[in-house]
């Protein structure tokens, strides 16, 4: 009998999914310095457009081996998580930082990797 996947997988792709574009996009407007964004971080844009883009990389790749549950790939997503969520504080320069999209969804994949582990592989 096959054995289905449970929801919370499917929930943790469509996380990847939103990671990969928001770095994707982040990228882009660190590249073309959309809205002065390079400004308005504390450390050199540079570095934040090089991670970032190879982050969101990383963050499709690990999309496969989700759904394979392979046990490389929950490894996977949950350091990028923590990478993303760390690097909020690093980019915004201090503890109090603005709660953003990216940071609200990084913590969610925490959570959920945390909590259901277990259910996984």
């Amino acid at each position: 009998m096959k054995e289905s996947k449970p929801f919370l997988l499917y929930i943790l792709i469509i996380l990847c999914v939103e990671k990969f574009i928001q770095h994707m996009v982040v990228t882009y407007a660190f590249f073309a310095d959309q809205v002065g964004i390079r400004n308005s971080v504390a450390v050199d844009y540079r570095i934040l457009m090089i991670s970032g883009f190879i982050v969101g990389i990383l963050f499709m790749i690990s999309i496969p081996l989700l759904y394979q549950r392979r046990r490389f790939g929950f490894k996977l997503l949950f350091f990028l998580a923590l990478f993303d969520f760390i690097g909020e504080f690093i980019a915004q320069g201090t503890l109090f930082i603005d709660i953003t999209v990216s940071f609200v969804v990084a913590s969610a994949i925490l959570i959920i990797l945390i909590f259901y582990r277990k259910r996984f592989v």
